[in-house]
């Protein structure tokens, strides 16, 4: 049976028989539906004329709504119109940003600094070389095995670079940003006719490439209702609205994908909030909104993909997208539903190092929805754009903190911050940006980050580094017999059945050694099943973060532990490693019966990015019964 049909029959048997079959045979004439629809966009692409726009404007005059509630929706946008305004470093940093987007200079996902030429081939990942086909979405093939990436024809046409050149004009009032700006716009709309190319593949990415048109247009005022491609970009913007409210990314269990149209099309609806397809779209977006608040963010604030990163972007799509619905369906949101966007934030404060950097917990791809000035140069590690979005202060984590629903506890005391990874693989059991990081843990001292998680690095690109990234080695956390925590397939690059059951046993802040306590039963697969347990107990007296491992098992296993550190300087001698960072500060990690060892591993501070780093390997053999482990890591200063 091939992977293909294994999934599909898997897909069958959630369905039920009924549904199943249904789903199975709209899959069947997909194919001949996809291409009688490009045969029919063929003869007669997607349009609307003056009349039909301004009918979905209804009758208003662009000009005043750009300035006034499309503004009002987009707060943050406005703030930066008017900062631009009053602040010269900020000028001159819009005006840094801009100067490559002129000169068509892209840095992209890992991409380095790179020239596109004179005309941009909008289809083209122009890392790898490959373009896509300007063929019926119908007929797109998202996966290449030559080491292509879709992503970055995609996160090039989400247009996050736009507004850069609306601020850049903004500030200065020169012609070659605005001349640029309204280039890319029609010549992009002339290269992309509707559900054609990669680039109307993803919903997500038509939602965020129409929130960043709109979010320029807010910057221009009513200076951009003068210009010549205005009236392209209010038609193609139409078209935007009408394709996200066709093509929804639903499912039963939804993530990052289908909140981004939600968003995307909530924004692009306050430009036609007068017409009845704009009020439409506003009534159904604030109120899908709404549900996924409740759907997609646990009871204690955490996003349920079980990533951290993606936390961030789905803070972002909710703050953006509560603020937009407050100015366009005021009243909508309840009392409850800001607490929860509220512990979204206190979360992200809890997780927060103290280098001002989030840990990369699970999948990592830089997505954004609005970066606005930070395009180009902010780290995609901070979160604290998060803070400025929602209009409030941002004060940095100084507790002990518990999030059992996500899965996180976080540790500090005497300057030590330890997060510990123990919860599910998230999306109701699908796992689509989990890794295989029960009992994983990142250990900083001060502002210097010792013991880290590697990230992501890449998606499609390569499914052999897809999985090394996510797999249980690559993480701090102990491995038997070299099995894997919960099962990777090549195959399945964004799925992760949840074997290892991860368990809090015990949270306990207050004591002296304020200590978490957890299992997982990820190796209770093997022949001879095992339990692992980790205690991790700061020591504040020494400064150390003491682990305890406890294997459960009838048989004697291969154990294996991993530390992946941040860049330094690592010696190794019998039962002990000393790591030199670059701050002056020490990590010693040392214990009675290992085995340490020391190899070249790699961490990934952005997507497409990876650097050199060591990787702490210890190894030993198992008792029978209970074997313990204690291990300890000791900051010096």
């Amino acid at each position: 049976m091939t992977p293909a049909l294994k999934r599909h029959l898997v897909a069958w048997r959630q369905l039920g028989p009924r549904r199943g079959t249904v789903a199975a045979a709209r899959r069947a004439v997909a194919p001949l539906r996809g291409r009688a629809r490009e045969l029919r966009l063929r003869l007669r692409p997607l349009r609307a004329g003056p009349e039909e726009v301004q009918r979905a404007l209804g009758h208003q005059d662009p000009r005043g709504l750009l300035v006034g509630r499309v503004a009002a929706a987009l707060p943050t946008v406005a703030e930066l119109g008017r900062r631009v305004n009053r602040d010269e470093a900020l000028r001159r940093r819009v005006v840094e940003l801009a100067t490559p987007v002129v000169a068509h200079r892209f840095d992209l996902l890992g991409s380095g600094p790179t020239e596109l030429g004179a005309t941009i081939d909008w289809q083209r990942d122009f890392k790898s070389g490959r373009s896509w086909p300007l063929v019926h979405i119908s007929r797109i093939t998202i996966n290449y095995p030559d080491g292509s990436d879709i992503k970055v024809p995609w996160e090039l046409s989400r247009f996050q670079h736009l507004p850069v050149l609306g601020a850049a004009h903004r500030a200065t009032l020169e012609r070659r940003w605005l001349d640029e700006l309204g280039a890319q716009l029609v010549d992009w709309i002339q290269h992309n006719p509707v559900e054609f190319g990669a680039n109307w593949a993803c919903t997500m990415d038509v939602a965020i490439r129409a929130a960043n048109w709109v979010a320029t247009l807010v910057l221009l005022g009513e200076q951009a209702a003068d210009e010549p491609w205005f009236a392209a970009v209010l038609e193609s913007l139409l078209l935007h609205g009408r394709f996200i409210r066709a093509h929804l990314e639903w499912a039963p269990v939804r993530g990052n994908h289908y909140l981004s149209d939600i968003v995307g099309l909530l924004i692009v609806a306050a430009l036609f909030s007068h017409g009845p397809e704009g009020r439409e779209w506003i009534d159904f977006a604030t109120r899908e909104l709404i549900a996924e608040l409740r759907h997609q963010v646990r009871a204690d604030g955490c996003d349920h993909e079980a990533s951290i990163p993606y936390h961030r972007l789905v803070a972002e799509l909710f703050i953006c997208g509560i603020r937009a619905a407050d100015v366009l369906c005021p009243g909508a949101v309840t009392a409850s539903d800001r607490a929860r966007l509220e512990a979204m934030l206190s979360f992200v404060a809890d997780y927060t190092r103290p280098d001002g950097l989030a840990p990369q917990i699970g999948d990592a791809d830089d997505g954004r929805l609005l970066p606005l000035e930070d395009y180009g140069h902010a780290d995609p590690r901070c979160h604290l754009h998060l803070f400025r979005q929602a209009g409030r202060p941002y004060r940095a984590g100084t507790r002990h903190a518990a999030y059992p629903h996500g899965g996180y506890w976080v540790m500090r005391a005497d300057e030590m911050f330890v997060i510990v990874r123990c919860g599910d693989v998230g999306l109701g059991g699908q796992g689509a940006h989990a890794h295989n990081d029960a009992l994983a843990f990142e250990l900083a001292y001060r502002t210097q980050p010792m013991v880290i998680d590697p990230g992501s690095f890449v998606y499609t690109a390569s499914a052999t580094e897809r999985n090394r990234f996510r797999s249980t080695a690559f993480h701090s956390t102990l491995q038997i017999d070299r099995a894997e925590q919960n099962p990777i397939s090549p195959q399945a690059l964004f799925a992760m059945a949840d074997r290892r059951r991860a368990e809090a046993l015990a949270w306990e802040p207050d004591a002296e050694r304020p200590s978490f306590t957890g299992c997982h039963h990820g190796y209770e697969a093997l022949a001879d099943p095992a339990t692992h347990t980790r205690r991790l107990e700061l020591d504040r007296a020494i400064c150390a973060l003491r682990i305890t491992d406890t294997v459960r098992s009838d048989g004697s296993h291969r154990l294996d532990w991993a530390f992946p550190l941040s860049p330094c300087q690592v010696e190794v001698a019998p039962g002990r490693v000393l790591a030199r960072y670059p701050s002056g500060v020490e990590l010693e990690l040392s214990a009675r019966d290992l085995s340490f060892s020391v190899e070249s591993g790699w961490f990934s501070p952005s997507y497409g990015r990876r650097l050199s780093t060591p990787f702490v390997r210890a190894t030993k053999l198992s008792q029978r019964g209970e074997d313990v482990t204690e291990i300890i890591l000791r900051a010096k200063r």
